[in-house]
């Protein structure tokens, strides 16, 4: 593939037109992805993703979820993933390059032949939008022919519903870019931080939601409202590569020597390798915070849910169960922080094998891990008033369950757990694990508010099972990675 993406570059020359430029980095995105996953694993991922909406929609409609509802969510998730597209033109070299390997991406090329930069980085947007438009949204909006019914206005009412995830799609990748181009003009992260943080709860406390609910999915408004948030999407988007600055470069640190110290207080055998784990998270742009970012998002989702749920069919579910057993979730991606900027490669150099590499970074995950989701969940029980037994075995469950879900994603995934977001075989076979562990915990919370003595019993051993099973896929994933790398 590097190769054949160098020669595209350099046939691209002075004066490429955007319709060319463009082709060449539809090319390129598919070869890299054809390329990680195989053709035919990448290829069934829309259709992973159309079955889990469908039937998701489907399930929810059964339940007696409002349609919506329903809509509401799969606009959430249009912005959010969005919102995460939307870094992908501003990755960095050592993060593409342990996923990847070496090579030299078109986007890179404007560093040695004569293209904008700026013009580059906005076509590459252009083509994430149009490609993962296609690829995860168009999935997505099959779910309306659930939603409606099959009829001969079926096509009309899919594409029209395609129209408006397409475009708070658009406007999460916007919005990204918008904060990343105020960042290289200087403003420091924290004040985003700060600022984001602010207009959330501002947002919350006058009540604001719905106002923003109704922006954010134009088929509850008026065309005026949609067409509002197309030509403010644009506005931000082109003011945004505007703003921002291809000189920019993180300015240089002083570090003190912290590897020493921390390895040897550290009370393991592979302390040195726990040590650079935690130090690579610590390091990278938002270091040890961006873990507890994540799971407070996750948090504020649940959260959201419940109200939701609540609202529907008037019952709320026992809150330490049901936080416990979803944000377990968030293992995924503190162990995807943990491993970002790093690949077994590396590690070739170092008199380790393998298996020390994968048990270091479990015991990183753990010190990371814990507090990660303690803090959430602490907060989550004091403000629903859980009850005292409800809140224990929720838990047990959180501490089983990260377990479990860390495992399960470490065995599946390897060293690279962002990859199988896009195999359709990984991707499915960590859905159905995630779901044979959620989905009865889940129900149990809603059918017995308080758990009874008998639930809770059961529901603390399945948790201590479940941590038994993770701590087991954990253990196996070092030497079954070595296995497949030996053989590659």
């Amino acid at each position: 593939m590097t190769g054949s993406v160098t020669s595209d570059r350099t046939d691209a020359g002075g004066g490429l037109s955007t319709r060319r430029l463009l082709a060449v980095l539809f090319r390129e995105e598919w070869r890299m992805h054809t390329q990680l996953f195989g053709g035919w694993r990448f290829a069934l991922f829309p259709l992973v993703i159309a079955a889990l909406a469908v039937s998701g929609t489907v399930a929810l409609l059964e339940t007696g979820t409002a349609q919506g509802t329903i809509v509401g969510g799969l606009h959430a998730l249009a912005v959010a993933f969005g919102l995460y597209s939307g870094t992908a033109g501003f990755a960095g070299s050592d993060m593409l390059e342990n996923v990847f390997g070496r090579l030299s991406l078109l986007l890179s090329s404007s560093q040695t032949l004569p293209l904008s930069r700026r013009r580059l980085l906005g076509v590459f947007l252009l083509k994430d939008a149009l490609f993962y438009g296609v690829a995860f949204v168009l999935p997505m909006a099959l779910s309306s022919a659930a939603l409606t019914g099959l009829s001969a206005a079926t096509p009309v009412a899919v594409g029209l519903f395609w129209l408006s995830l397409c475009l708070v799609f658009a406007a999460g990748m916007a919005t990204t870019v918008g904060l990343i181009a105020i960042r290289t003009r200087g403003v420091p992260p924290w004040a985003i931080g700060l600022a984001v943080g602010l207009a959330v709860v501002g947002i919350w406390a006058t009540g604001s939601l719905g106002a923003v609910q109704s922006v954010l999915v134009p088929g509850r408004g008026s065309a005026i409202t949609a067409g509002g948030l197309a030509i403010g999407t644009i506005v931000v988007a082109t003011v945004s590569l505007a703003v921002y600055d291809p000189t920019y470069g993180r300015p240089s640190r002083t570090a003190t020597d912290r590897f020493a110290w921390l390895s040897g207080a550290l009370p393991f055998e592979n302390a040195p390798l726990v040590t650079k784990s935690l130090l690579d998270l610590a390091r990278s742009s938002g270091g040890v915070w961006k873990p507890f970012v994540s799971a407070s998002i996750l948090l504020a989702l649940v959260a959201a849910l419940v109200g939701v749920v609540d609202s529907i069919t008037g019952i709320a579910p026992a809150p330490g169960i049901f936080f416990g057993g979803v944000l377990g979730l968030s293992a995924f991606t503190t162990y995807n922080w943990l491993t970002q900027f790093d690949s077994l490669e590396a590690y070739l150099a170092y008199p380790v094998s393998i298996a020390d590499v994968f048990r270091a970074k479990r015991i990183a995950f753990i010190f990371v891990g814990a507090p990660t989701v303690a803090v959430p969940y602490l907060a989550a029980v004091i403000w629903f008033n859980a009850a005292l037994l409800d809140a224990v075995v929720g838990a047990i469950l959180l501490a089983g369950y990260a377990l479990y879900y860390y495992g399960l994603t470490v065995y599946i995934a390897g060293f690279d757990p962002n990859e199988f977001l896009f195999d359709a075989v990984r991707f499915a076979t960590f859905t159905v694990g995630v779901a044979v562990a959620l989905v009865p915990t889940l129900v149990a919370g809603f059918v017995v508010v308080p758990p009874s003595i008998e639930l809770a019993a059961a529901l603390s051993v399945g948790g201590v099972v479940m941590g038994v099973i993770g701590v087991v896929l954990s253990s196996r994933a070092g030497p079954r990675w070595e296995r497949r790398y030996r053989r590659e």
